[in-house]
Formats: C-alpha cells, sequence, structure tokens
C-alpha cells in the first residue's frame, strides 16, 4: 500500500489474493447504497467479489442447519450494476487477470469520494492504458457512476463495449455461511428501454421491490434472462481517449427508477457529489500534522459517513457492524453503534437522532422480548435487522472443526444498556429535552425496568445478581461442565446495568413536569418502583479476586491459565474458540478473552465515574486498584476482535499513556494493514472505525459532555503528533487543539453563549473567543 497524497490511499500493484479486500477498503456508498469496489471487467469467483448493498435491505428466509430449522434474516447482494468491459474487433473480452500488466494503479481519493483505476497492459498483442472512475453520489440518493477510459498505443481499430446488469448474483461473500441457501432475491425481471436497462426484483421472505438500472448514452440494449446489456462500437485511434460514461441508480421500494430518467449528465452528476463530500468534511474537523495519523482518521472517517450520511436520514435503518459494505455479520446491527455515535454526536446530530429512532421504533419488540422471557420493561435483542426481534444465529459453523457450535451470544443483555448510553449521551451532547421527552426517556426507563426485573435478589444478604448474560468476551457463555448457558454477576453487565438505573432515577428531572407526569402515567411508574430501582442499583453484586481486581465474571479467577501449549501447533495464530473446540476443549475452561470485556468499562467511562459507581454499589476500589484490573486483563486477551485494541487504548489513556498510544496507532490500521484479509473483504469494521475517533476525542483531548455543560480533562500522550479537532455541544462550536501533552479548548467567537466547564484546574465559565489549556 502507498500514501502519496494526505487524502489518497492506494495500491501499485495488482494482486489477485488481495482484490476482494480491497474491494472493500475502497468501498464507494452514500448511506443508502454501497458498491464495492470491483473492477468493472471481474466476476464473481475466488479472487473478486462484486457487491451492491442498499441500507436495510434485508432478505428472510428459513434453513435447515443442523437438524433445525432456523429463520434467517440477511442484507441481500443485490443485481450488479458495475460490469463494463471491451473488446478488440472479434476477439475475447478484456479480463485483468488476462492480460500482461505493464503498470497499475488503484487508489481511493477520500476527499472527493472517487475510486480509480489507472493502468498500462498489453491485451491480445496491443498495448493500451485503461482508465477506471467510479463514484456513488452523496448528492443524489440512489445514483451512481462509473466511466472506461480507453486509450489505443501504437494501434487503430474497431472497439466494441458491452455493459450490464448482472440479476444472477447470490450471497456468496462469507465462507462459513456456505450451508445456508445463498439465493436472497426472487427471480428477476429484465427489460431495455433505448439506452436504458433495469433489472426488477424483489427481496425473499419480505417482497420490498429492488430495481436496478444503467444509463449509457447511444448505446443498443437488449434483456438476456436475468439481465441486461447494452453495447456500442467505437473506432479506436492510437493515443486518442475513448470514454464510455455508465450513469446507475439502485432503488427499492419504488414503482420505478425515476431517478435515472431525470440525473443530470454524467459530468453534472460528478460535480454535485464532489461538492457534497467537501460539505461533509467542513462538518468533520480533525486535522493531524502526522500523515500516518490523519490519513486513517480520514479513512475511518470516510466509511462512517458512507454508512451514515445525510442522504440515509430518513431511513429506518441503524448502524450494522460491518457497514454496509459486505455480508459480514449478515448485515445485522449490534452494540457496535456505542463506538460510532460519539462522532456524529460531535459533528452530525441530526443523523445521530435518526439513527435512535431505529432502536426507539423497535420498543415494542424490546417489550415483547422481555415478556416472552418472563421480564418487565424491554429487552433489545443482541443482534437485530428489519423488525427488531432477535436475529442472532443459534450455530456457528467452525471453519477449523467443521462441526456446528451452538451460539449463546444473544445472552449479551449488555446490549439495552447500550441503547440507553447512546441516548443518554445525544442529550447531553445536544441538550435537546423535547427529543428525550418525546422519545429517550422512555427507552431509558423501559430498559431500567429490565433490569431491575432481571436482577435477583439474594436471600443470603441481600445483594442482587444478575445471572444467565454473556459479557462482551464471547468465549465465554458457560461455566466448564455447565449443562446450561450463562455467566454470573458480569461486571460490565452489571456494572452498566447500575449505571442504567441510574439515568432512570435523574431522567424524568430533565424533561418539562408535563412530560414527566405523562411518561409516568403512561408507563404505569410509581414512588415503589422508583425506589425499587435506587435499592438494586446500590446493592447489585460485584465479584473481585487477587489484589482486589475486578472480576470480568464471578469464578473467572477459577479458569485455567492459558499457556502457549495449551493448543497444538497446528492451530497456531488460529481463532481460539474454533481451534480449542478442534482439539476437543473449549474457551470456557480458560482465562482467556476474545477482546476487551470488564476494560470496556473504563473505555467508556472515566475513572472517576467508574470509582463512583463501585462505591455506590459498598465495595472499594480506586485508581491503584483499576491499572491493577487493566494489567491483569491485557495479559489475557488474544484482541482477536476488531474492537479490542481501540478499547484497550481508551481504557488505558488514564493508566498508561505510552501503551494507549501504541493500541492506538495499531487500531488505526486495524483494516488497513489487516492480518486477516478474509475478514476485511467481508465488510469493514464500523465500531473499531469509529472508537479510534471517539479515543481521540473522548479520552485524549478529554471532551466529557456533563448535564450542566462540559468536563474537559485531557489524557493526551506525549507521543501523539499535534492535532487538531473542531466539535459541536448543545448548539455551540468548540476547537481543540493538543500539542506536547497539553490541549487547548477554544470557543469560537460566533457562539451565543458561555458554557460551563470543569476541568483539572476547578471550574470556570468560557466565553465565546475564550480559549482554555490543560496539562494530562
Amino acid at each position: 500500500m502507498t500514501d502519496d497524497a494526505p487524502w489518497k490511499i492506494g495500491f501499485d500493484t495488482y494482486d489477485p489474493q488481495a482484490e476482494q479486500q480491497r474491494e472493500v477498503l475502497f468501498a464507494l456508498g452514500n448511506g443508502v447504497v454501497v458498491l464495492r469496489n470491483a473492477a468493472p471487467w471481474s466476476r464473481a469467483g475466488a479472487h473478486h467479489y462484486p457487491g451492491t448493498y442498499l441500507a436495510g435491505a434485508y432478505a428472510r428466509f428459513r434453513a435447515r442447519i443442523n437438524g433445525e430449522t432456523v429463520e434467517v434474516e440477511s442484507l441481500a447482494n443485490l443485481p450488479n450494476p458495475l460490469p463494463l468491459t471491451f473488446r478488440i474487433g472479434d476477439g475475447a473480452w478484456f479480463t485483468l487477470d488476462a492480460a500482461e500488466i505493464i503498470d497499475y494503479r488503484h487508489e481511493l481519493d477520500m476527499h472527493d469520494g472517487v475510486a480509480r483505476r489507472e493502468l498500462t497492459c498489453r491485451w491480445e498483442g496491443r498495448r493500451l492504458r485503461l482508465s477506471v472512475h467510479q463514484f456513488v453520489s452523496m448528492a443524489r440518493c440512489g445514483l451512481a457512476g462509473l466511466r472506461v477510459r480507453l486509450v489505443p498505443l501504437g494501434w487503430s481499430g474497431r472497439v466494441e463495449f458491452r455493459a450490464m446488469i448482472d440479476g444472477g448474483v447470490e450471497n456468496r461473500n462469507v465462507a462459513r455461511y456456505e450451508p445456508y441457501p445463498a439465493r436472497h432475491l426472487a427471480p428477476p425481471d429484465a427489460f431495455v428501454e433505448g439506452d436504458a436497462g433495469y433489472v426488477h426484483t424483489r427481496l425473499l421472505g419480505t417482497g420490498t421491490k429492488v430495481v436496478v438500472a444503467q444509463s449509457l448514452a447511444g448505446a443498443h440494449g437488449d434483456a438476456n434472462g436475468w439481465s441486461v446489456e447494452h453495447r456500442l462500437c467505437r473506432d479506436a485511434e492510437s493515443g486518442v481517449a475513448i470514454d464510455l460514461c455508465k450513469r446507475i441508480e439502485v432503488t427499492a421500494g419504488a414503482a420505478e427508477p425515476a431517478r435515472l430518467r431525470s440525473a443530470p449528465d454524467f459530468a453534472t452528476l460528478e460535480r454535485e457529489h464532489r461538492a457534497a463530500w467537501r460539505t461533509l468534511w467542513d462538518g468533520v474537523g480533525i486535522e493531524a500534522d502526522d500523515p500516518d495519523i490523519a490519513r486513517p482518521l480520514r479513512f475511518h472517517a470516510f466509511h462512517l459517513l458512507q454508512s451514515v450520511s445525510p442522504l440515509s436520514g430518513a431511513l429506518d435503518s441503524g448502524i450494522p457492524a460491518r457497514g454496509w459494505h459486505g455480508e459480514g455479520y449478515r448485515g445485522h446491527i449490534f452494540w457496535d453503534e456505542i463506538f460510532v455515535f460519539p462522532f456524529l454526536l460531535a459533528r452530525f446530530p441530526d443523523l445521530a437522532r435518526s439513527k435512535l429512532l431505529y432502536r426507539w421504533r423497535r420498543l415494542t419488540a424490546a417489550r415483547e422480548a422481555a415478556r416472552a422471557s418472563g421480564h418487565r420493561g424491554a429487552m433489545y435483542p443482541w443482534r437485530s435487522a428489519s423488525r427488531g426481534d432477535e436475529v442472532t444465529p443459534r450455530w456457528q459453523w467452525n471453519m477449523l472443526s467443521h462441526h456446528w457450535m451452538r451460539d449463546h451470544t444473544q445472552r449479551a443483555r449488555h446490549i439495552g444498556s447500550a441503547v440507553v448510553y447512546n441516548f443518554w449521551h445525544y442529550y447531553l451532547m445536544t441538550g435537546d429535552t423535547e427529543f428525550l421527552a418525546s422519545h429517550g426517556a422512555e427507552v431509558i426507563l423501559e430498559v431500567a425496568r429490565f433490569w431491575a426485573s432481571k436482577a435477583e435478589r439474594s436471600a443470603e444478604d441481600g445483594r442482587y445478581d444478575i445471572r444467565g448474560v454473556i459479557g462482551p468476551d464471547e468465549f465465554h457463555d458457560r461455566y466448564p461442565g455447565a449443562r446450561s448457558p450463562g455467566l454470573e454477576n458480569n461486571a460490565y453487565t452489571n456494572l452498566t446495568a447500575v449505571w442504567t438505573l441510574c439515568r432512570a432515577l435523574e431522567v424524568l428531572d430533565h424533561v418539562p413536569a408535563t412530560a414527566a407526569a405523562a411518561l409516568r402515567e403512561k408507563l404505569r411508574l410509581g414512588d415503589d418502583e422508583l425506589a425499587l430501582w435506587d435499592r438494586i442499583s446500590r446493592r447489585v453484586r460485584l465479584a473481585f479476586h487477587g489484589d482486589g481486581i475486578l472480576s470480568q465474571f464471578e469464578g473467572f479467577e477459577r479458569l485455567e491459565p492459558f499457556r502457549s501449549d495449551t493448543l497444538p501447533p497446528r492451530y497456531e495464530g488460529q481463532r481460539l474458540d474454533w481451534a480449542l473446540e478442534a482439539s476437543g476443549q473449549s474457551a470456557n475452561a480458560y482465562q482467556i478473552t476474545k477482546q476487551a470485556d470488564t476494560l470496556t468499562l473504563f473505555h467508556l467511562f472515566r475513572r472517576e465515574e467508574i470509582c463512583a459507581l463501585i462505591a455506590r454499589l459498598g465495595y472499594s476500589f480506586d485508581g491503584d486498584a483499576l491499572k491493577r484490573t487493566c494489567h491483569y486483563y491485557f495479559d489475557r486477551t488474544t484482541h482477536r476482535s476488531s474492537l479490542s485494541r481501540v478499547v484497550y487504548a481508551g481504557a488505558l489513556a488514564e493508566v498508561d499513556r505510552d501503551a494507549s498510544l501504541d493500541l492506538f496507532r495499531e487500531a488505526l490500521t486495524t483494516d488497513l494493514a489487516s492480518k486477516k484479509p478474509q475478514s476485511v473483504a467481508e465488510g469493514v469494521h464500523l465500531g473499531a472505525m469509529g472508537g479510534t475517533l471517539d479515543v481521540l476525542q473522548r479520552r485524549y483531548f478529554g471532551i466529557y459532555p456533563v448535564v450542566d455543560g462540559l468536563r474537559f480533562a485531557p489524557s493526551l500522550p506525549d507521543g501523539l503528533c499535534p492535532m487538531r479537532i473542531r466539535f459541536e455541544l448543545r448548539g455551540l462550536t468548540f476547537t481543540a487543539e493538543g500539542r506536547e501533552g497539553r490541549v487547548t479548548l477554544t470557543s469560537h467567537a460566533s457562539n451565543l453563549r458561555p458554557l460551563a466547564i470543569t476541568h483539572p484546574g476547578g471550574e470556570c465559565t468560557l466565553k465565546p473567543g475564550e480559549s482554555l489549556g490543560a496539562e494530562n
């Protein structure tokens, strides 16, 4: 990979083995449509995987898996509108894999949202220069553009071009999903109207209509089974460029693709697209003097905005763990959004609000799930898709042992606390009491009600236990030898449940009295229930071991230490839970974790917040205990999850800044320099991308919104290059600049009012145009 400009990332060699990974890295989208950046002459196979996805376009079907009939909801790969190739005379159709490549460049221009391929090659004895130029319009929903330029070098002759929409696509991006049906679309209907072609289909199980269209000026079209194609002949002269410009539309639910018919020409469409990206970048406001820091941060912001953009604000869709870039996790919505919201809240609060509505609209489904499980309130699903019911697979295919492993991750009940965290921080960042009253408070109260009904009071000591759950570390889903799944008193789950109860106890104080009264009446929320919540929030059980170390879950320290010789050598470097199962063992038996679990608490909350929560429960826990806890788990984590390093970077920011910075630098290249290219080929790791931006803003620059203003408490590593960020808080704009361990916070002169600031030196009111500096 080469990095030759502040806004560009590129590759100077063609590597078929890496092509699927690059298709995702350079994927283009606008929050509604995402196209993997496959070459227009490529076909799905071992080295290429053209993919077309619409936000929230899930198919639903049944499958027979391990003797059980299961229902599956999966993001559908839609008809492929990218194919555009050529042949010289009556020769073979061009494909790069069969050409002799002389020079090559594949590049992503993040500033303009454009991907390019530039190459010189020899095809059938003739030298030619090829250029491919692609974008997905950030200005017009559903539209995209593709231009292929051919320049003959030392020859002339007739060239025939062929543009297609391939309706015969399937979902085959993820190898471990092979046992499931690959066809997600109903048989399509293809037809042509002049130089425009259309492929109509429907999503299985939902019946949602999908239309993919193309337009190629001056071309003759024909429908061919499930596909359409247009052909166009040109006379080529040596050194003279031939341009073929293809306009594309991908829509769902509409009766016909009206946008393509009224769309402007290719050049105008691209100009509008570039202008829209410039506006977005103006709102991002992140700068770094070191290009090795600046580029990946921009890369992460770029992909976040391709999954959540102004064009997607009206869609009823969430924030998928892998973006809308591929089929990893079937496009499902997890807790990863908790790492994405901080970036949106500080820059695009309206977009954040629109994605919170995805959760609010599924509150009824969460209530029904709670009732079905014997609880009150709202129990959000671990994995969600279109309807808001639980879509976590029952079984997981082990690629090493070729066995089905039971998947119990739907017991990760901490997802409810993550939903509350996002609603609460939206309120803190925006001060939007209207939204809190109309949407957020109800969600917060109902999740708190769930936790209160989930907690079981011990007759022995009066403490409350939360049993049968799984924490963020998915390696452990039961105790060794236990017949039933679930763990007791997971620290992350219990403390976030306590935090949720605390927010529920205060949320009605932050909305108008009439709204508070209406909510209490609607939810039948009496003083006795609030008093119970208060008691539970002071008596939830935590487990500790060793020298005051907070136990990941009750009994973690009694598990076997994991040694270097625990696994046979043939499984070295493999996914640990799969390797242990393949060797007749289980991850449940060992003190080893997939990712940050307990330490996620220290990423999401400041040290004093965690210590105060633990003190509320009547336990002793200070900064030294926090350090010991951090180091204990760091030595027992495999970092197999993309989230792990970024969470540890945040958790260690107040404990070990040098270690934090090392992990932050590694997290910046989670996808760009991934050692797991197949994982990246299944979609970007959106949570990890949002997490790096969150660590920078919240942990390093110390920007913490609070009810009465802002807490400014930086933990800037000395080795971090000079950086600047811009953010919004309650309608005010601020800039923070970090340099040599010091952060300076400036209120823009255009702000209309001052803001109360709590900082290491005390409290102050920061007026418009004033600055405040803070050392680590």
